[in-house]
């Protein structure tokens, strides 16, 4: 959580970070909006410093002129970048752009007392951010520093605090109003043989119950994320997100993950797997086996026990079941195909993760404060099925588990 980064700028001894947004990148640049918050800044910088010893953190947005009035929202210090005046900044560089960039960078530095070694985060496209931070580092006014993996930003949300998590309960409340909705949505059709019918004769489709649930979605004030509805061999897909021609039809499984997010950026990621009218033998004993995995993982999270423990007790109980799984099977496409959670709050997957033994290289634990989704399932193509249970849960700083999701399990979904 942001109360870490002082420490974890400590540990790896970094004295500012740099998290860039480029212009229309704001909505997915989950790095800048994790401290802008819901304020509609679509480009800038925020400088993180780092001040001596001190716990506290300098916190500064560059906007520009235009922004300046949602930039005040976000609660940082502001710097307007309008100050610098670019015309003369690209005259002094012979009117090359990226050298520009550099000498913006320097003046910016310079005036918030920028200095050492920095960190640089956000998005751009590869190409360019490789360039610009090549051309940063030979001009030598601070040490660049890039990270791989487990970079300081997905280190720090990787737990959340109270405040975070209201965003996120308050996303799922909403987003299981909509799930709630998109079931009643399909009871209320009309049936004719096995297939479900609008009001115009024609059979209702995948798109149909899109369309649904992006309405549905904005008038609950979510932002649309995109979604799974996949029925029958795209149920066996783990993320087939849904063919929209596909008819809706009775006894088949539809997987339903749902992930939108509130304006602040935090999101819900929930699944659900329903069958109209009835549901076949095979598909009634995978998904009571599902259940029961989600369940036996539910009832062991805490942060004490290594992050892979949960995920090889989720082989186990496939395994015995005769369910191939890639402990055994690596690569497989039927049976258990994925990891059993992952952490999430401002994107759909973030740290940590619930992964194999062999995959985890560590004997960490799920740090308190997370949190995380349990979703165990099983996936047939070929069969014309696929069965997956989703729910979110936050481990307290104080050893409790909260779930975060209390929608019912009920697999058949009974119609007129």
């Amino acid at each position: 959580m942001k109360s870490d980064l002082p420490e974890l700028m400590r540990r790896r001894n970094l004295d500012a970070l740099m998290i860039s947004c480029p212009d229309g990148l704001a909505p997915v640049n989950t790095a800048f909006r994790y401290f802008i918050g819901s304020a509609h800044v679509t480009h800038g910088h925020i400088l993180i410093i780092r001040r001596g010893h001190e716990a506290d953190l300098d916190c500064v947005l560059a906007h520009t002129a235009m922004e300046r009035d949602e930039a005040a929202r976000s609660g940082l210090r502001l710097h307007n970048l309008s100050q610098y005046d670019m015309r003369e900044i690209y005259r002094s560089v012979d009117g090359d752009r990226l050298e520009a960039q550099v000498e913006l960078i320097r003046r910016l530095f310079g005036d918030l007392g920028v200095r050492g070694r920095v960190g640089f985060y956000g998005l751009d496209e590869r190409g360019a951010a490789y360039l610009l931070l090549d051309a940063l580092a030979k001009a030598g006014f601070v040490e660049v520093v890039v990270e791989y993996e487990n970079d300081i930003l997905s280190e720090a949300r990787s737990t959340k605090d109270a405040a975070e998590v209201a965003h996120i309960r308050q996303a799922c409340q909403l987003t299981e109003q909509v799930i709630g909705a998109t079931r009643e949505f399909l009871r209320s059709h009309r049936i004719r043989g096995e297939t479900l019918i609008r009001p115009n004769g024609e059979p209702l489709t995948v798109g149909d119950v899109k369309a649904f649930i992006r309405r549905e979605e904005a008038s609950l004030g979510l932002e649309d994320a995109g979604c799974i509805f996949a029925i029958g061999r795209d149920a066996g897909v783990p993320h087939s997100v849904g063919t929209a021609s596909d008819v809706i039809q009775l006894g088949r499984t539809i997987v339903f993950d749902i992930f939108p997010r509130l304006p602040s950026g935090y999101h819900a990621d929930i699944t659900r797997t329903w069958c109209l009218g009835y549901a076949p033998d095979e598909v009634w004993q995978a998904y009571s086996l599902v259940q029961e995995v989600h369940d036996h993982v539910e009832g062991m999270l805490d942060s004490r026990r290594p992050s892979w423990e949960y995920n090889e007790l989720a082989c186990d109980l496939f395994e015995a079941r005769g369910h191939p799984t890639p402990r055994l099977t690596p690569g497989t496409t039927e049976g258990y195909v994925h990891s059993l959670g992952h952490g999430f709050g401002l994107a759909v997957h973030e740290a940590p993760s619930m992964r194999l033994k062999a995959l985890t290289g560590h004997d960490a634990p799920l740090p308190a404060g997370s949190v995380i989704t349990n979703e165990p399932g099983l996936y047939y193509p070929d069969k014309g099925w696929g069965v997956r249970l989703e729910d979110d849960y936050w481990l307290n700083s104080d050893g409790s588990v909260e779930r975060l999701t209390t929608f019912d399990r009920a697999l058949v979904i009974p119609l007129e």
